[in-house]
């Protein structure tokens, strides 16, 4: 998850950027805990989108706070309430998927739509008036949602009152919040003291945080490691045909996303996301993988304009059906992380190398960094699913 933060700190930002941690922790956890196939997509697709709602904060200028010895409590504290909401919710999304089996469709369904109305009531009733606000205090240029993405978590965990998911989501908001904050302290003391190291204080952060959230994550896992290999039953197959009108309806979902300017967009669109994962996890494959690839390899085309924007365009629907095909044949956990995870390096070394971009050292070391910790992951990847017991 660390590698994931920080790839989603440079090949795509935002709440779709956000995607490419949430599914590889999630594809970790089932290699870990033995869940594989349809069952395996369903917790992919949790983790995506669960990570993917918190991408919807904006904290460039709370860090800017943090830099401000004036206001440099209030900038820290900022970041640890975000980073707390992150992890909260995004824990308690993930671990509805482990443990589905517990509920009814319905009563998902139930907390779900529940989350989704009480993070805009939270949106509304705090954020958009500004009541706490942790961006610039002066003019306050930008939208927050930390309180609506709170009271989201909140109302998901209190409808179904699960210990599992209650221990996934405590533990991602207390080691979210350290990470986030320690982070940018992090930054803020390092560009005091050693200004110019060969990878960049931003990405020391992401990467603290990605590992301080898969650590909650990963603990969790480890202390419920008996309930989550429990598998549900298994669904039926769905043909080519319906996987070819997901993938289709996928990239279209991730191009209106990409281009929707309002702060809570993706929780509108992360919420039906949901119920249909739940309800055809067939389909959860695509929402995992090839939403997530099509989001990274849009944000290539639109940091090079100076190539033909059509031609890329062509280039990035393409290779989407081709993860969509991999995605349809192979349905396997293991190989799905492989291709998720290679495919997330080679779109950041593109970007960083095709055409060459300026800050030459910096993206080496940096891209060095992250081609080890891939290879690193490949390597820990099990060949096959352990058992839990």
């Amino acid at each position: 998850m660390s590698l994931g933060w920080a790839l989603r700190g440079y090949i795509g930002g935002g709440p779709l950027g956000a995607m490419i941690p949430g599914a590889l922790v999630a594809l970790c956890l089932c290699l870990l805990v033995d869940r594989d196939g349809d069952d395996a997509a369903v917790i992919a697709a949790f983790g995506a989108i669960g990570i993917g709602f918190g991408g919807q904060e904006t904290y460039g200028q709370t860090i800017g706070l943090a830099f401000d010895p004036a206001t440099r409590w209030w900038g820290l504290g900022g970041l640890a309430v975000k980073g707390a909401v992150w992890g909260l919710l995004g824990g308690a999304v993930l671990a509805l998927a482990l443990v589905r089996q517990r509920f009814t469709f319905n009563q998902i369904a139930i907390g779900v739509l529940a989350m989704g109305l009480a993070t805009q009531a939270g949106w509304k009733l705090i954020n958009e008036p500004k009541l706490i606000y942790f961006s610039n205090p002066i003019d306050k240029p930008r939208p927050e949602l930390w309180a609506g993405l709170g009271l989201g978590a909140i109302a998901l965990l209190g409808w179904l009152n699960d210990r599992a998911m209650w221990s996934f989501a405590k533990r991602g908001a207390l080691l979210g919040g350290i990470g986030f904050s320690v982070g940018g302290a992090i930054q803020v003391a390092g560009k005091a003291l050693y200004p110019s190291p060969a990878i960049g204080y931003w990405k020391i952060m992401e990467l603290l945080l990605g590992a301080m959230l898969g650590a909650a994550f990963g603990s969790a896992a480890w202390r419920w490691r008996h309930d989550l290999s429990r598998r549900p039953k298994p669904e039926a197959p769905i043909g080519a045909a319906a996987h070819i009108a997901i993938a289709a309806a996928v990239v279209v979902a991730a191009l209106l996303i990409n281009e929707t300017p309002a702060r809570a967009n993706f929780t509108l669109v992360g919420v039906p996301l949901l119920l249909l994962a739940a309800w055809l996890p067939a389909a959860a494959w695509h929402m995992a993988i090839t939403l997530t690839y099509t989001a990274f390899a849009l944000d290539y085309r639109e940091h090079h304009p100076e190539i033909p924007q059509l031609a890329l365009l062509g280039a990035v629907a393409l290779s989407a059906f081709a993860v969509a095909w991999l995605v349809a044949r192979w349905r396997s956990a293991r190989l799905l992380f492989l291709v998720l995870l290679w495919t997330a390096v080679g779109n950041s070394l593109l970007k960083s190398f095709v055409p060459m971009r300026e800050g030459g050292d910096n993206l080496i070391a940096m891209e060095a960094l992250f081609v080890l910790m891939a290879l690193g992951a490949t390597w820990l990847t099990p060949r096959k699913t352990n058992s839990a017991t």
